[in-house]
C-alpha cells in the first residue's frame, strides 16, 4: 500500500471518528434532576406546613450539555411570596426561574404549584 493511501485512509479515520464524537454530543437527550427550592416568605410569617425542598425537573436538550449539569448550578428555583398575608396563599414556579445552559429547555417541573398556609410566627 502507498504511503499517500495510508495517509489518507488515517486521515478519513479521524474525520469519522470526530464526526461520531461531535454528533453523539449534538443529540437530544431528557433527563430528570432535583433542582433546591426556595420560597422569600413575609417578614412575621411562617408556614403551617413545611414548603418543598427541592423540586424534580425533567430537561431537555444536547446530550453533551446535559451530561455534566450539576443540580445546584440549576437552582434555586425561588418563588416569591413576600407580599402574601397571613392564611392561605399559593405559589407556582415558573421555568423562568431555573437557570439553564443555552440549548437546555424545561420539559416539566413536579411539583410546579402549591399552597401554603402562613400564620403569624410566635
Amino acid at each position: 500500500m502507498p504511503r499517500s493511501e495510508l495517509a489518507l485512509r488515517l486521515l478519513s479515520l479521524a474525520m469519522a471518528l470526530a464526526l461520531l464524537i461531535v454528533v453523539h454530543g449534538e443529540r437530544r437527550v431528557t433527563i430528570a434532576m432535583s433542582v433546591p427550592f426556595e420560597a422569600r416568605l413575609p417578614a412575621g410569617l411562617e408556614p403551617v406546613t413545611p414548603l418543598p425542598l427541592s423540586l424534580r425537573v425533567a430537561l431537555s436538550g444536547p446530550w453533551a450539555r446535559l451530561r455534566n449539569l450539576d443540580p445546584g448550578d440549576l437552582g434555586p428555583a425561588i418563588v416569591d411570596l413576600s407580599r402574601t398575608a397571613p392564611g392561605a396563599a399559593s405559589w407556582s414556579v415558573r421555568a423562568e426561574s431555573i437557570h439553564l445552559p443555552p440549548g437546555v429547555q424545561v420539559e416539566s417541573i413536579h411539583p410546579a404549584q402549591g399552597m401554603v398556609d402562613l400564620r403569624r410566627d410566635r
